[in-house]
């Protein structure tokens, strides 16, 4: 919008005056506005937050009838840390983690500078290699994990008895349950790390490119010279994001394994579940949560970092 600049010294004054008011005032309409929503979300975030905060320092039970919710202080936090089945799940939850994110970062990375690379067709492939983000993880565990993964009569089993092997215990070995859950979690979120790096990659100038391989470098060279380099913010955002989630994950191990054989693939997160929700234990599920979020917080912190410190110019 331009102002009329007509006028005597007067007006100009007077409306320049009238002009400071009015975006004043318009600055504290759009915070009005935002209140709302922001008294929302931050109640949203608040209360649930500091509901568990207190709930882990009481012996808060849901199924308990009478009796008042006393204060016990560091009691579930000291039975947390001498309990081996909490541990167990803290294990399950690093292995998933470790086996699933690097994969997605390798099998995103070879995918995304293929697509990035392609002329024909890129928008084709984009849109289908992006296919199972839009997929509830329920309905992958249940169709890719449930059909496919079937011991009996699975297609998986069937083709590798047809070849002469034995067919895999997929749902009944500690092992191949643990590799059965990370191969879900690949295929359906190494799409995310192929958006993210293509969002990257396409950002890296060629003329970069064009100007190494006249000073003699091979593509390897360029590649890892050049665009690593370029897209590590965004590969360090999208890991982090990947951490985060794999450290969170319950939905496709429920549906899936239900955290068996025995124990040998709950999460932490489904532990929590287990024991909060459909236990009743609220005081010692809150308190597993915050161990959780600390864990994530050491895991986070630890990974940026490491990568910093490999970023920093030696």
């Amino acid at each position: 919008m331009t102002m009329d600049i007509t006028g005597t010294p007067i007006e100009l004054a007077t409306k320049v005056t009238q002009r400071a008011r009015f975006e004043i005032r318009d600055a504290a309409w759009k915070w009005i506005l935002l209140l709302p929503a922001v008294i929302v979300v931050v109640a949203l975030l608040a209360i649930p937050v500091l509901w568990t905060l207190y709930a882990a320092f009481t012996d808060l039970h849901l199924f308990r009838v009478g009796g008042e919710t006393s204060f016990v202080g560091f009691k579930n936090f000291e039975k947390l840390i001498h309990n081996s089945s909490f541990w167990r799940t803290v294990r399950n939850t690093v292995v998933f983690m470790l086996g699933v994110v690097p994969t997605q970062l390798i099998i995103g990375m070879i995918i995304a500078v293929c697509l990035n690379n392609i002329t024909y067709g890129r928008k084709f492939f984009r849109t289908w290699f992006l296919m199972p983000l839009m997929v509830s993880p329920v309905v992958v565990a249940f169709v890719v994990g449930k059909m496919l993964f079937q011991e009996d009569i699975g297609p998986i089993n069937e083709i590798l008895r047809s070849l002469g092997f034995k067919g895999v215990p997929w749902f009944t070995d500690p092992f191949w349950a643990m590799v059965a859950l990370i191969i879900i979690d690949v295929w359906q979120w190494s799409s995310f790390m192929v958006l993210m790096l293509m969002a990257g990659l396409q950002g890296v100038p060629p003329d970069l490119h064009e100007a190494a391989g006249v000073d003699g470098a091979t593509a390897w060279q360029s590649f890892w010279r050049i665009t690593v380099p370029l897209i590590m913010p965004i590969t360090i955002t999208a890991l982090l994001i990947r951490i985060i989630d794999a450290f969170k994950v319950v939905d496709i191990i429920m549906t899936l394994t239900g955290g068996g054989p025995g124990q040998s693939t709950e999460s932490v997160t489904l532990a929590i579940y287990r024991i909060g929700v459909k236990g009743g234990d609220l005081a010692f599920g809150s308190s597993q949560a915050y161990f959780l979020l600390v864990i994530m917080l050491i895991f986070g912190s630890a990974f940026v970092y490491m990568t910093r410190r490999g970023m920093e110019p030696k």
